[in-house]
């Protein structure tokens, strides 16, 4: 187990690590990946519906498929709609970290996006709130420092609205999977 996935039994949601601020790397430039879970959601939501258009015609007939296929093309071209508007996200920045704990173990830190107050001073004691990732750096969401400040991480404007726009997909194919069931279900 890394340092940073021991530190996760501090009695605190989320607090990583609680430490000082030992030093700073270069800002570098990273692709955002995309969110596995969001992409899996809205193909499963559009291929449960596609399923459903398929069992529609035994169910209800040459009407009801008509009904199933004009739901599913409306949510297609709305899906494409939106993705051909939505800006295309580059590269983010990553700032990354060091914060040494009063035990000595020192925890590597990475900022994805910006602060908008900055980077706390190296020295200054912070409490570390994110994620640890599987390579032993941690992805701060959050950062409080010992007066009290508080730092809050964010993407840039691109990246948070490709971020909507994957939860605005599972909503449309969610919403087609549901349209097409009560069709079968109150199908005559």
């Amino acid at each position: 187990m890394t340092a940073a996935g021991k530190t996760t039994d501090q009695g605190v949601p989320g607090r990583v690590a609680v430490g000082t601020v030992t030093r700073f790397g270069l800002v570098r430039q990273e692709p955002l990946a995309r969110r596995r879970s969001a992409t899996l959601g809205a193909w499963g939501c559009a291929v449960l519906a596609v399923a459903e258009v398929a069992l529609s015609p035994v169910v209800g007939g040459v009407p009801l498929l008509a009904k199933a296929v004009l739901v599913i093309a409306v949510v297609t071209a709305v899906t494409f709609a939106v993705h051909r508007w939505v800006p295309k996200p580059g590269n983010v920045d990553v700032h990354p970290f060091w914060v040494k704990e009063v035990t000595g173990v020192e925890h590597p830190c990475r900022v994805r996006g910006s602060l908008p107050r900055g980077l706390p001073a190296e020295g200054t004691g912070v409490q570390v709130y994110g994620q640890a990732e599987k390579s032993g750096s941690v992805l701060v969401r959050e950062l409080i420092t010992d007066d009290g400040q508080v730092y809050r991480a964010r993407l840039p404007l691109p990246h948070r609205i490709a971020r909507a726009v994957e939860l605005l997909d599972i909503a449309l194919w969610a919403g087609a999977v549901l349209t097409v069931a009560w069709l079968l279900v109150s199908s005559p």
